[in-house]
């Protein structure tokens, strides 16, 4: 269980992937595709624990965190619409769903608007 500043990042990932599922299941895609999201939000999970550990040593502040993130962002959308089922538009709001769910978890574990 990962937690930071009191806020359980194993549970955001399980709730990033139920908004998520909410999404591809409008197409009946969530089965081939919820082992990759699975893969996103574990990776989102550690980028988040990376983040609060350079954060904790002042190597990073809040537009180090900012800009490492977009980049992060950017890979999970390419890793999302990588999945021949999904179309651009449903990977984008996929990504959105899962996103909104780890920007109020980020908010309340770090006290940024990184993502």
């Amino acid at each position: 269980m990962s937690s930071i500043n009191g806020v359980d990042f194993s549970k955001v990932v399980s709730d990033a992937l139920k908004a998520a599922k909410g999404i591809a299941d409008d197409d009946g895609a969530w089965s081939s595709i919820k082992d990759i999201l699975k893969n996103v939000a574990t990776s989102l999970e550690a980028d988040v624990q990376l983040i609060a550990k350079r954060k904790m040593s002042g190597e990073f502040n809040e537009d180090d965190a900012r800009i490492f993130l977009e980049d992060q962002k950017m890979v999970a959308r390419i890793r999302i619409r990588s999945i021949a089922i999904i179309g651009l538009h449903q990977a984008e709001r996929i990504w959105n769903a899962m996103a909104e769910v780890f920007r109020a978890a980020i908010k309340q574990a770090l006290g940024w608007t990184v993502i």
